[in-house]
């Protein structure tokens, strides 16, 4: 995801402004001990709360399925990932490495995370909650708030989550929760349905990590609307108008081969399915070069 891009697209369609470095000044929430539930039978849900200080999350976690419940007060949204760092990484090279991707620097910077970590997947929210449910194994984690990029006291806003041995929480989930749709990130486009019902299984099956985000979209917006707007973005040029009418939810960056379940409260409406995403071999933003679509969501 570009920062720089997103930032402008939330300023344009929501009147709102990104987080400031004045922010720094505020002390990050402190991490919640969690009290482990070894019961096989209890399935693993944490809630996370945003705001502009941060956001609190748990120390530990089972292996197995774990759901994500993200909500927002800050008018930025947030983008909550979680990461794994890989053998001999340290998380300052992976953050300065971040920056790097999301700032001025997004294809060297991106090779470089994809050298640095594996990524999970996780929930962008604007101003409707979301959930994502993943699996994880025992081992060190990090969950970032990819809005947080550009804050100087960002490591002190990443949160270390340690997945213990043990046995796994179990990967069922109530009946209504079941996937009933998929999203499947391809090279360079998206297999998706025309309309999105219930939960969304969100699959990357392309070269390169790559992410999901649903964002609604102004009346009679069309594809050249979507294809006029990217282009004008992927070459620095202003796009003239917001084919946008609110900000991302959705699962943020997976690593080739990760899946995960995204359950959103979004009202039903038009959408249209994009990625902020750059292509690591040519440099252009992949929703530059086709992969976007319009879909319907049902609440």
């Amino acid at each position: 995801m570009n920062r720089h891009l997103l930032t402008a697209v939330l300023a344009g369609s929501l009147a709102c402004s990104l987080l400031s470095p004045a922010l720094a000044a505020h002390a990050a929430p402190a991490p919640v001990p969690l009290t482990i539930n070894h019961s096989s039978a209890a399935p693993q849900d944490v809630d996370i709360s945003v705001t502009s200080e941060g956001f609190t999350a748990p120390s530990a976690l089972r292996p197995g399925a774990v759901t994500f419940r993200v909500r927002s007060t800050d008018p930025a949204g947030a983008w909550i990932g979680l990461v794994r760092l890989r053998p001999g990484v340290r998380l300052e090279t992976y953050l300065a490495d971040l920056r790097r991707a999301m700032g001025d620097d997004p294809v060297a910077g991106g090779r470089a995370v994809t050298r640095d970590a594996e990524m999970l997947g996780g929930s962008a929210v604007a101003h409707a909650p979301a959930a994502v449910t993943l699996n994880v194994t025992p081992g060190t984690y990090h969950l970032v708030d990819f809005r947080d990029v550009e804050l100087p006291d960002l490591a002190e806003r990443v949160r270390r989550v340690t997945v213990l041995p043990g046995r796994p929480a179990p990967s069922f989930r109530p009946p209504a929760a079941d996937p009933t749709s998929r999203i499947t990130l391809r090279d360079g486009r998206f297999d998706a349905p025309d309309v999105l019902s219930g939960a969304v299984r969100v699959v990357n099956r392309s070269r390169q990590y790559n992410e999901a985000m649903l964002m609604p979209v102004r009346p009679g917006t069309t594809l050249a609307d979507l294809d006029a707007f990217f282009e004008a973005v992927d070459a620095g040029r202003d796009p003239g108008g917001w084919p946008f009418a609110g900000g991302p939810t959705g699962v943020v960056p997976l690593s080739p081969g990760r899946s995960a379940v995204l359950e959103t409260e979004l009202p039903s409406g038009a959408y249209a399915l994009v990625t902020w995403v750059r292509d690591l071999d040519s440099g252009r933003m992949f929703a530059a070069q086709g992969m976007r679509d319009l879909v319907t969501v049902q609440g």
